[in-house]
């Protein structure tokens, strides 16, 4: 498999592919509102994708009450997110800190990708990095979604996805250049983000980071967001 595709099997589909940083490793997925998956289903998946060639699977972040059937199929913790939530409530009085940069958020255009999954790149961890097919699953993970890139003197600097579903919103993914840090990249790019929702009349927006990712909480929470009880989990196992 060279591309992220989705395979059904019996009443169950999951969404398969290689993992960004290593061929040999699946990335498996859920299909969106579907029921969670069986313990059966989620080891045929596993014993098709070791005849396709992968020797492990890493799972998309997981509810931690979708992880029972993965844990009794064998998949065991390799991460935890922390996930924040915003109401939506405040946000008249927010503004975005600078240093004075001349901050312009535009719609990315499909050119924009490669340049966005550069400073993704440099923004993450290997093992959080998206590749292309990744940041796809991101715009499309919801009914509605918004892709901004942040640019400082015609250069792109950062840029989030935003989601939307009902009333509830996602920032699904943010991204800025390391050597932008406090020039109000991000904030402008979060703002953004929450206002366009507020203004589609979401009730909440959510957004996930690692545990260890400081300067990423700190952010979220000067900008009105506050962490929930909830948190997701990715999990792993080798095949066969």
């Amino acid at each position: 498999m060279s591309t992220r595709q989705t395979v059904t099997l019996g009443s169950e589909r999951f969404r398969v592919g290689p993992w960004h940083a290593d061929p040999t490793v699946a990335y498996l997925a859920l299909v969106p509102e579907l029921p969670r998956p069986s313990v059966d289903g989620l080891r045929r998946c596993c014993e098709q994708l070791a005849e396709s060639g992968y020797t492990s699977i890493i799972t998309s972040a997981l509810h931690t009450d979708e992880s029972t059937p993965f844990r009794d199929a064998g998949f065991t913790e390799y991460d935890r997110l922390r996930v924040l939530a915003h109401d939506l409530r405040g946000l008249r009085g927010l503004a975005a800190p600078s240093d004075g940069s001349d901050i312009r958020l535009r719609r990315a255009r499909r050119r924009d990708h490669d340049t966005a999954l550069r400073v993704d790149g440099r923004a993450f961890p290997e093992f959080w990095r998206l590749d292309h097919a990744g940041l796809d699953e991101a715009v499309d993970a919801t009914p509605r979604s918004r892709f901004r890139v942040a640019e400082i003197d015609g250069e792109v600097v950062g840029y989030a996805v935003t989601g939307r579903a009902a009333d509830q919103g996602f920032l699904q993914r943010l991204a800025t250049e390391p050597t932008r840090t406090g020039q109000g990249v991000g904030s402008s790019l979060v703002l953004d983000a929450l206002r366009w929702a507020a203004r589609r009349r979401v009730r909440r927006m959510l957004v996930n980071t690692q545990f260890d990712n400081q300067r990423a909480l700190d952010l979220y929470g000067h900008l009105g967001f506050e962490l929930t009880p909830t948190d997701l989990v990715v999990m792993a196992r080798p095949i066969p």
